[in-house]
């Protein structure tokens, strides 16, 4: 297997959404989740991205709601986690934050409702344009 450092954490972010929606959706949490060491091995950015983005919630939701001009929790249960997934990676990654958004706008793409896109892309260029640092 390829060291960590070595791979890419594209795939990983797939899993990290979509274990994001069975925990708001599904009442799974991130514990129950991580139980499954094959995930873990298959995709090595999995866990550090998943415990980053579930330990920092009320954070995160409380810095997206500075930044949007409607309820978080009305939106997508997609787009509400590509959001919080790419904050947290803009909070807490080396990565470049045009990256971090191309990410939220494919995944919101690939798995959210049709436009949803749009609004992600509009509260993470907001988030970009912001020193994120400064509202926590």
């Amino acid at each position: 297997m390829k060291s960590k450092e070595n791979t890419s954490p594209v795939r990983s972010r797939d899993k990290v959404l979509q274990s994001l929606y069975e925990i708001d959706l599904g009442g799974s949490n991130a514990k129950e989740i991580l139980e499954d060491k094959e995930m873990q091995k298959r995709y090595p950015h999995f866990k550090d991205l998943l415990i980053g983005v579930t330990e920092s919630m009320s954070n995160l939701d409380s810095l997206l709601q500075q930044l949007m001009d409607r309820d978080l929790l009305g939106l997508d249960p997609i787009e509400r986690n590509a959001l919080r997934l790419a904050i947290y990676e803009m909070l807490n990654s080396d990565l470049d934050k045009p990256i971090i958004i191309n990410e939220s706008i494919r995944l919101t793409k690939k798995y959210g409702a049709v436009d949803g896109h749009k609004y992600v892309n509009a509260v993470l260029d907001k988030a970009l344009k912001t020193d994120l640092q400064q509202i926590l």
